[in-house]
């Protein structure tokens, strides 16, 4: 009996030391904080309150983390930083969802923004009211092609703007670029711009009032850090939205915690005012911070889908943290059953090992499993990548390892391409921008890293065209040159067939143009020979015939003298577009004065008042300019007031981005807003009945001109109080 219970001491002892040993057990001992890294989307700002709120009231260290912030700037790929180690965490867009169908390991887990902030601005009275003016404008978006403002290009394709598409800039970050001109559009938060008073009024483009509602600054991070260390994204969400809570309930506080330590810069009534805004797109009072669902994403990567961003195929899976969390309770349940059934044979075992082994065995096994799961993790995160990865030795160009995808692209086993030098891939020697792939080589092994475009060889002989990012890595103590490569043959092919379509249109507009000039010109012989005839029977039958006869010969005599006015200003409009001189500077007031002369019967048939204020010197053609004047000031007097004399008045002023603004003004009848843009069309009359009616042509070729010149025109007006037109002109050099 003695001996029996000693056995049973004995087993209950081993067990005891065994459980001491394991890993489970050592950490619930008290460790130091881990360390992770927060990548902002933009500059410090009160759009990441909840984050400094959860600093600096200590639930990030409640947690057990310690946290270090890095600031976003322009162009910022959050997607990209918390995949390729630069950060653990990150805010981003909702395009994360399209980097994710791109192979990118990345995971969401929170969306601070229920409704995005993020809009398009525009400077006012600019005539851009809607994402189809703005076809074929210059607009400035976050990310490479735009892809950081997913909602903008699918509130663009979304209003079918795919034939005439804009052109995408990279943000700059600078407001200016858009007060000044550089830019026609510019993406924007809400909350930046809603309630601070800029230097030229702006409009907001939201796309939201064309059905794209996303969410906003979503929180992210990889799908390593997601499905290996779950504990600590947890910790992380958990700490982040009580931050937020915080920040959203003591708003005065936050506001001077980020000035003092964030952004000096801003102003508290800045933050306030942008936390103000923030509050309707958060909806703190609707639901819980950071809410999302499946859904709403579904929904999203529907929109996606539908607009032609996304394929067909896409999916969620391994996409959402809540997701991840759930399969991850499932298979604990699992593990506690099974770890159950192994853990009565590891009882079984132990009674028949002794301490010192069992201790030792677990210490090698623990050992062991973290060296593999390390080996597994790198390895599994270099082959999902969707870009060819290879490590080069910097001497001789040797290729050292790669990644699955590298030996999909070019065709090769992996054994046969670590047998292989980096030159052996290329078609030839050159790449884009430089003549030389050894001039890059030395380039990363001194310098920042490099983005080129290289035409390669794959195994069987085809070429085709890579984009190569290379920079120079420290990789288990030696220097290594770590090479990216992205297949962009889709994108040259797309590129060629634009060059390619932009010729074609070029060619086509200028087929176009000479058969309009050559047309208008080559009628006015014989048009000229029917108004002659006409006038001559209108001065021998008049009175002679019956009266039908009378008005049928005053019809002929009226149209035809039409016909030819409508023909001389086809003309004009057709020189505008033609090759001419190049824009030299021009004293403006010269053929203000010019036009005026030209239309002084006319002005002193009406009694018409003048008044010009300075005029400035201007980049122009001379003879265009004085069309331009005519043609505005012609329709003052056109277009006059039955009961009141007719008052004109001639100004410039100085316009932002080194331009002067010019403004005709007159009392006559007006122009009622829906009809603003029509009136710049070639053959729009709103008055066809008019007296005075003309051609139809003015108002278009004074737009082709001033376009020609740089500038922009649009009219501001009020019915029966009168119209201003105004358009804008560079300045000249000061001399």
């Amino acid at each position: 009996m003695t001996c029996a219970l000693s056995r049973v001491a004995l087993a209950i002892a081993i067990c005891l030391a065994a459980t001491i040993a394991s890993p489970s057990f050592a950490q619930t001992s008290k460790q130091s904080p881990h360390h992770v890294v927060l990548k902002l989307k933009w500059w410090h700002q009160f759009q990441f309150a909840g984050y400094y709120a959860a600093i600096a009231k200590g639930y990030y260290a409640a947690e057990g983390l310690s946290v270090d912030l890095i600031e976003g700037r322009p162009g910022a790929n959050g997607a990209m930083d918390v995949t390729t180690g630069i950060a653990d965490f990150a805010v981003t867009s909702p395009s994360v969802l399209l980097e994710r169908n791109r192979g990118l390991p990345v995971v969401a887990i929170a969306a601070v923004f229920q409704h995005s902030p993020l809009a398009l601005m525009v400077r006012h009275n600019s005539g851009f009211d809607s994402p189809q003016s703005l076809g074929g404008r210059r607009v400035m978006l976050g990310g490479r092609d735009g892809t950081d403002d997913s909602e903008i290009l699918a509130m663009f394709a979304a209003e079918g703007m795919t034939k005439q598409p804009v052109q995408v800039l990279n943000h700059s970050g600078d407001f200016s670029d858009l007060f000044e001109g550089r830019v026609d559009a510019m993406s924007t938060y809400i909350s930046d711009v809603q309630h601070a008073q800029q230097p030229v009024p702006i409009e907001l483009l939201r796309p939201r009032q064309y059905g794209i509602d996303f969410y906003g600054d979503v929180l992210v991070t990889n799908l390593s850090l997601a499905t290996n260390h779950p504990e600590t994204v947890q910790a992380f969400k958990r700490a982040s939205m009580q931050g937020w809570a915080y920040a959203l309930a003591h708003l005065e506080e936050i506001a001077d915690l980020i000035h003092d330590r964030y952004a000096p810069g801003k102003t508290r009534e800045q933050l306030l005012g942008e936390a103000a805004a923030m509050h309707d797109l958060i909806l703190p009072d609707l639901v819980e911070v950071g809410h999302m669902n499946r859904g709403r994403w579904t929904h999203i990567g529907e929109t996606y889908a539908m607009l032609g961003m996304l394929g067909p195929d896409w999916t969620l899976d391994h996409f959402l943290f809540s997701d991840l969390e759930k399969e991850q309770q499932t298979r604990a349940a699992r593990w506690v059953k099974d770890g159950t059934i192994a853990g009565l044979a590891v009882l079984l075992i132990a009674l028949l090992l002794a301490i010192f082994v069992a201790r030792l065995r677990i210490l090698v096994q623990r050992r062991t499993r973290e060296l593999a799961a390390s080996e597994e993790q790198f390895r599994a995160i270099f082959d999902s990548i969707n870009d060819a990865i290879f490590l080069q030795a910097p001497e001789d160009g040797a290729i050292l390892a790669v990644n699955q995808r590298m030996c999909e692209l070019f065709g090769y086993r992996r054994e046969e391409l670590l047998g292989l030098a980096v030159g052996d891939l290329g078609l030839d020697s050159k790449t884009g921008g430089h003549p030389d792939l050894a001039h890059w080589l030395a380039k990363a092994r001194s310098d920042r890293p490099h983005l080129f475009e290289w035409r390669v060889r794959a195994k069987d002989g085809h070429g085709f065209w890579v984009e190569v990012s290379l920079r120079q890595a420290l990789i288990g103590g030696e220097d290594r040159l770590l090479v990216v490569a992205r297949d962009i043959s889709a994108r040259k092919e797309v590129e060629e067939k634009l060059r390619r379509t932009i010729e074609d249109l070029v060619s086509s507009n200028s087929d176009l143009e000479r058969f309009a000039y050559v047309s208008s010109h080559d009628l006015q012989t014989p048009l000229r020979n029917v108004v002659s005839y006409a006038q001559l029977l209108d001065r021998r039958y008049r009175g002679k015939l019956d009266a039908d006869a009378d008005e049928f010969i005053g019809f002929i005599v009226d149209n035809t003298r039409h016909m030819s006015e409508l023909i001389n200003d086809l003309l004009d409009y057709t020189r505008v577009g033609r090759p001419s001189l190049p824009l030299l500077p021009l004293d403006s007031r010269r053929p203000v004065d010019h036009a005026i002369a030209l239309l002084q019967p006319e002005i002193d048939a009406c009694g018409a008042i003048l008044s010009i204020g300075d005029m400035p010197w201007v980049m122009a053609d001379d003879a265009q300019m004085v069309s331009l004047m005519q043609n505005l000031i012609g329709n003052c007097v056109k277009y006059r007031h039955p009961s009141r004399p007719l008052e004109i008045r001639i100004e410039a002023v100085p316009y932002p981005g080194e331009m002067w603004c010019f403004a005709v003004h007159d009392n006559g009848i007006g122009i009622e807003k829906q009809y603003f843009a029509k009136i710049f069309e070639i053959f729009q009359r709103l008055h066809p009945d008019h007296k005075s009616s003309g051609t139809g042509i003015g108002l278009a070729l004074c737009q082709r001109i001033v376009h020609r010149f740089g500038g922009d025109i649009w009219v501001e007006s009020v019915p029966d109080a009168g119209a201003t037109f105004l358009f804008t002109l560079a300045a000249a050099p000061k001399r």
